[in-house]
């Protein structure tokens, strides 16, 4: 796959799930986490937008592990 395609994809993957997350009002109980996830894919839509896909890539990839992990805890993770 295309390293651009990729990138593109896991933004769109990371948005899916931050919907999700604010759904579930998670949000509520984690503000910073949220804040954390937001400001990870600002910055992967940045780095896409200036052709950086690897780092659209990994900062996209670093917060969906981060918002990821709280669904976990809070037995909210659907299925794949």
């Amino acid at each position: 796959m295309e390293e651009s395609t990729r990138a593109k994809k896991d933004i769109g993957k990371l948005r899916k799930i931050v919907s999700e997350f604010k759904k579930l009002n998670l949000q509520e109980k984690y503000p910073q986490i949220l804040q954390w996830v937001e400001n990870y894919l600002y910055d992967a839509e940045h780095f896409y937008k200036n052709k950086d896909y690897y780092s659209a890539f990994g900062a996209a990839n670093y917060a969906f592990g981060i918002i990821d992990g709280i669904l976990i805890i809070e037995s909210k993770k659907q299925e794949a």
